[in-house]
């Protein structure tokens, strides 16, 4: 007998069971099963049965159309479950166990949803949903790992980066199989993504998929195995191979993955290669390969092209660029050396021309020494960047300030900036405004500070300075209780038509102002006569 029929009716009587019994009154749907049931009846009378129960409920009243809807249901429930197959041939065999470190969590899949769809579909806003998640442990749940393994293709590359570095790593190795069956070695960014991850679960079983796409995988797959395989002891000359490749990627790939090891062939290489044209690819591999030698021909190399340098030989820019660039990050006693030999002729460096190669000339690289000087820390590079202060282009001025501030009492930092915010035009203009972001960002990120990070410390003129000067961020960070000149600058600014009424009255709070409901309901009263639907500056204010 043909239980095409009944199959349909089944599917039928359940979509009704969800929309609701009283809509199964009249649905034409099941309607039309009526006739071919009733000829099939004529030979199999079970189907005459299942006809009469359609037409019971089709053509009952909604009063009774739940009990008529259930007696179908079960009539037809009986008929799959005697007559319909239930088994399935096949060899018994072991089930494939897979292990992952998380679990089933009572988290209701309508929590999950926003989650699911940051991970599978496209769109802003979706970067932070899911850093968020990471962040709460709502990772931990085996319903994830699907749309996790999907992120890994996101077009969103910062998206597909966080999932791979900070997502699947947690659920251990079983998702490796999972992941291996999605592999391609001819794939994309994505599928070196895959083999990262694998490599990283299961690094003994993945070595061998590892060699196989640095023979026959795609540049990005290829770049990614020869990360893997750089942390194998066995597997270094095939990624000293990788050097000489023609792709740049692979190059660089190579390189990175060799910095790990401190060999006196590797040593051999980057040695050869500072000498060369390619020294832009050591830039990240040598802040983390720490070889005296290796070392010592990197700042031998950098004198003699600094030596070209202040001689005018702006075709060396590019190449000095990248020897900082390399150094970037260290504080060997060799670096500092360097780096203060090379700032000690600053005026002479600024002096030099852009290349027709580059944009960048002599006062930006000297900028660039003010802040490796300034990352140091040490006394000694401090006091050098203040003693060349006046010589420095004013765009390494904010390096000067820091150094100042971590190096001078707050009265001399007062003492020597502060008339830089009179400055209404030029350079001294310029040097004002980075003053006043840098106070303004040591008081809007104070409560993000680290444990033990040094604040600065800026001298309470600064507030009187910074009222005289009519610099409203300045007033707004420093104002403190009982300043009665920056309670009469706020209260008078409310009156101005471009006030930050927001910073106004937050400010005004801090400072513990008397009158501040006063203030507070008469700025509200007057800026809702002419408020709009959404009204910004209210939003802001509230």
């Amino acid at each position: 007998m043909s239980l095409a029929l009944i199959q349909e009716s089944a599917k039928e009587v359940r979509r009704l069971a969800i929309a609701g019994s009283p809509l199964a009154v009249g649905d034409f749907r099941l309607k039309k099963l009526i006739d071919p049931l009733e000829q099939a009846g004529a030979k199999v009378p079970v189907f005459a049965q299942v006809a009469k129960a359609i037409s019971a409920v089709v053509d009952g009243k909604e009063a009774d159309s739940a009990a008529n809807l259930l007696t179908l249901s079960t009539l037809l429930n009986a008929i799959l479950y005697t007559q319909g197959q239930s088994t399935n041939s096949g060899d018994f065999r072991e089930l494939d166990m897979v292990a992952t470190q998380c679990g089933s969590t009572r988290t209701t899949a309508r929590v999950l949803k926003p989650l699911v769809q940051a991970l599978t579909t496209s769109g802003g806003g979706r970067f932070e949903v899911i850093k968020s998640a990471c962040e709460r442990g709502a990772f931990n749940d085996l319903r994830l790992i699907e749309p996790a393994i999907k992120a890994l293709d996101d077009s969103y590359p910062e998206v597909a980066d966080l999932v791979a570095e900070k997502v699947l790593p947690g659920y251990g190795p079983g998702i490796v199989r999972r992941l291996k069956a999605t592999f391609d070695v001819k794939g994309k960014k994505s599928d070196g993504r895959r083999l990262t991850i694998m490599h990283e679960l299961d690094p003994a079983g993945a070595l061998e998929l590892c060699q196989a796409a640095l023979d026959g995988g795609s540049p990005e797959v290829k770049a990614a195995a020869i990360a893997c395989l750089g942390k194998h002891e066995e597997c270094l000359p095939l990624v000293m191979e990788q050097v000489n490749s023609k792709n740049k990627t692979l190059r660089a790939a190579a390189l990175e993955a060799l910095a790990e090891h401190d060999r006196p062939e590797i040593a051999k290489i980057f040695t050869e290669m500072i000498q060369g044209k390619s020294l832009d690819l050591l830039s990240a591999p040598l802040q983390k390969f720490r070889n005296k030698q290796v070392l010592l021909s990197l700042v031998s190399e950098g004198r003699r092209v600094f030596d070209l340098l202040v001689k005018g030989d702006e075709e060396q820019i590019p190449r000095y660029g990248d020897m900082l660039g390399c150094l970037t990050n260290r504080k060997e006693p060799e670096v500092e050396e360097f780096l203060l030999s090379c700032f000690g002729q600053c005026d002479k460096l600024a002096k030099v021309k852009a290349a027709k190669n580059t944009y960048v000339a002599g006062a930006d690289l000297v900028a660039m020494l003010a802040a490796m000087l300034e990352h140091l820390g040490s006394a000694r590079a401090l006091d050098a960047v203040l003693e060349r202060r006046d010589a420095i282009p004013p765009s390494a001025f904010p390096h000067v300030l820091s150094c100042a501030l971590r190096a001078w009492p707050a009265d001399r930092v007062y003492q020597e900036f502060s008339p830089l915010l009179e400055q209404k035009r030029g350079a001294g203009k310029e040097k004002a405004r980075q003053i006043e972001t840098a106070i303004w960002s040591g008081f809007s990120n104070a409560d993000d500070s680290e444990p033990g990070e040094r604040k600065v410390a800026w001298d309470i003129r600064w507030l009187d300075a910074a009222i005289k000067a009519d610099n409203e961020l300045i007033v707004y960070s420093l104002a403190t209780p009982n300043h009665k000149g920056a309670i009469a600058y706020l209260l008078k600014a409310l009156e101005s038509k471009k006030q930050q009424a927001g910073y106004i009255i937050q400010t005004l709070a801090r400072c513990r102002h008397p009158g501040l409901t006063d203030v507070f309901i008469d700025l509200v009263q007057r800026k809702t006569k002419k408020a709009q639907a959404f009204d910004w500056e209210i939003r802001q204010l509230f």
